[in-house]
């Protein structure tokens, strides 16, 4: 490398690793790709390229790269993050950060080693330091990036752009690639849905919780083994077992399945709930028993929390709970990413100290056509409903098929269901129990069958449950913590035409104060569609979230209110 490449390159990492220092490093420590080769463009510019059998492939114009480059602006339009295949010479990337619309850029390579031998020729360090850019290498770190990239609610719709000789030449690795962020841009839309929805519910049960979390409780029943009870058919025929093997470790009940086992006459050491929502509620209608404690998100109905005089809350990853969490009081992390109460509960189970975690009525289908075991709430309330016209089963079949695609499938002499959603909440779990250094054993019953999964070497960090269970006493009263967050939301500046370009431009703690509204300005955002831009969302929400924390203040929400 000659002295000049030598400070080009220099220059190039050291804007890197502003914002990554490991991947920096691992360019540094790479061979340049030989692949590449680099050209000199008409107007000067150096142009990365690759030989292919009859020619030599330029990955930009030879002409003049730069403004052949903004050609590709008009099919961005509306578009506030952008992805790239490919990093090449970066002229297309300059183009579009030169459009102040542009608030986010995710740039995908296929190794460490293509972007050394780019580093060394391309000057690229004023794109590296834009505040704007990520660069991830390789598939493992597309869904991470993206999640870090893309926030809908602040950056608006997503465009990508292929680096077309460069991805014709690494075919198979960009049609993983985009496979791969297609697969990462459905949960993003997935989870913003979700916020969209219950962003607003959300922060007010969070709010109306505090008082109770300021004492909330911490994890008492550690031990080497659980077992974790979730609300599937086949519950039914496993209450027995589970009855008998009081001795296989304690006993964490998902909330679904909690009036089954009070029906059976079975305790539970603990339960869990993590719905925003009031029905919820309807899981607790036999009561709580004195000694069972009560595991509860932070977002969790507050009349739930009212059902004993010790809740243990656990945090999720909102962003106002990571906010609380730093600022306020640490909260026991678990892991909330499966959409669902039975993932929810093996991560609880595993921070309590578990190892060893057997699953009942985890069945991810509906078995002979029952979504839930006996006993649960859905049979009082169809049975409730039922007529002569109308009895409860043709209430249980309509909820069967309330998902278009419901599929029906013949297991021996009986008859199976499967939806997507339950499906997706399978694959979830089964990745939790990969990542876990626990070994998780579900009972079998006729649903979809769980893997053994052991992880010899453990998690990351999850050397036991010790370690897992953090749990920290309030800095200050609920209402001091909320006061200060008040005054400090509203002293946030506004975020101009383009929010999601200023936001970047922000003081660390000033984006995180706008970072805990991002699930409240997606359901404005859903409440006026027509609206159609961030600015007035996140200014509405901002309102809405300083009248909300002032009510609660002032004692004038109900714990009723959603």
């Amino acid at each position: 490398m000659s002295s000049e490449s030598s400070g080009v390159f220099e220059r190039n990492v050291a804007a890197l690793a502003r914002r990554d220092a490991p991947l920096a490093a691992d360019i540094r420590s790479s061979a340049p790709n030989p692949a590449l080769i680099f050209l000199t463009a008409r107007d000067g510019s150096t142009v990365p390229a690759v030989r292919l059998r009859d020619r030599t492939a330029a990955l930009h114009s030879l002409y003049n790269p730069a403004q052949a480059a903004r050609a590709l602006l008009a099919s961005s339009k509306g578009a506030g993050c952008v992805v790239f295949f490919g990093l090449g010479g970066g002229f297309h990337i300059d183009a579009f950060l030169e459009n102040p619309e542009i608030c986010s850029v995710l740039v995908i390579e296929k190794d460490a080693g293509t972007l050394r031998a780019l580093l060394e020729r391309v000057r690229c360090a004023t794109l590296l330091k834009d505040p704007r850019v990520r660069v991830t290498v390789g598939l493992e770190g597309i869904r991470s990036g993206l999640f870090a990239a893309w926030q809908p609610a602040l950056f608006g719709g997503l465009h990508s752009v292929p680096l077309g000789p460069w991805c014709e030449f690494e075919r198979p690795f960009f049609e993983s690639a985009a496979a791969e962020l297609e697969g990462a841009v459905a949960a993003v839309r997935a989870d913003y849905s979700v916020q969209a929805h219950f962003g607003k519910r959300w922060f007010t049960n969070m709010l109306l919780n505090m008082e109770a979390a300021e004492g909330s409780g911490t994890g008492e029943l550690q031990g080497s083994s659980a077992r974790v009870t979730a609300a599937g058919p086949s519950l039914d025929a496993q209450l027995r077992r589970l009855r008998d093997a009081r001795g296989e470790g304690f006993l964490l009940a998902c909330d679904t399945s909690l009036p089954a086992l009070l029906t059976a006459r079975i305790l539970p050491d603990a339960v869990l709930s993590i719905d925003c929502q009031n029905h919820g509620y309807h899981h607790f209608f036999q009561g709580l028993p004195r000694q069972t404690r009560l595991f509860l998100d932070l977002a969790s109905p507050p009349l739930l929390a009212r059902k004993t005089d010790r809740p243990t809350f656990v945090a999720s990853n909102h962003p106002f709970v990571s906010y609380l969490n730093a600022r306020w009081k640490e909260f026991p992390r678990i892991d909330m990413s499966g959409g669902n109460v039975t993932h929810a509960a093996v991560s609880l189970a595993r921070s309590l100290g578990a190892r060893a975690i057997t699953l009942y009525g985890a069945d991810f289908s509906y078995i002979g056509g029952k979504p839930y075991c006996r006993g649960t709430y859905l049979y009082d309330i169809f049975h409730s409903l039922q007529n002569r016209l109308a009895p409860a089963e043709s209430r249980f079949f309509s909820f069967l098929f309330r998902s278009p695609d419901t599929a029906k499938e013949q297991v021996g002499e009986s008859i199976r269901y499967t939806t997507g959603v339950l499906l997706d909440y399978r694959t979830r779990l089964l990745g939790l129990m990969e990542r876990l250094d626990a070994e998780v054993i579900a009972v079998e019953g006729g649903g979809l069958s769980l893997e053994k999964a052991r992880m010899a070497g453990g998690a990351p960090g999850a050397a036991s449950g010790e370690e897992l269970w953090k749990s920290g006493r309030a800095r200050c009263s609920w209402r001091d913590f909320l006061g200060a967050y008040a005054r400090d939301l509203a002293a946030l500046p506004a975020l101009g035409r383009f929010p999601g370009r200023s936001f970047h431009d922000l003081e660390a703690p000033q984006r995180e104060l706008w970072a805990t509204l991002l699930p409240v300005a997606a359901r404005v955002l859903m409440e006026c569609a027509d609206s159609g831009h961030s600015v007035p969302a996140l200014e509405m929400a901002r309102t809405w979230a300083l009248s909300r924390v002032t009510r609660v203040l002032t004692g004038r929400v109900s714990p009723h209110h959603g």
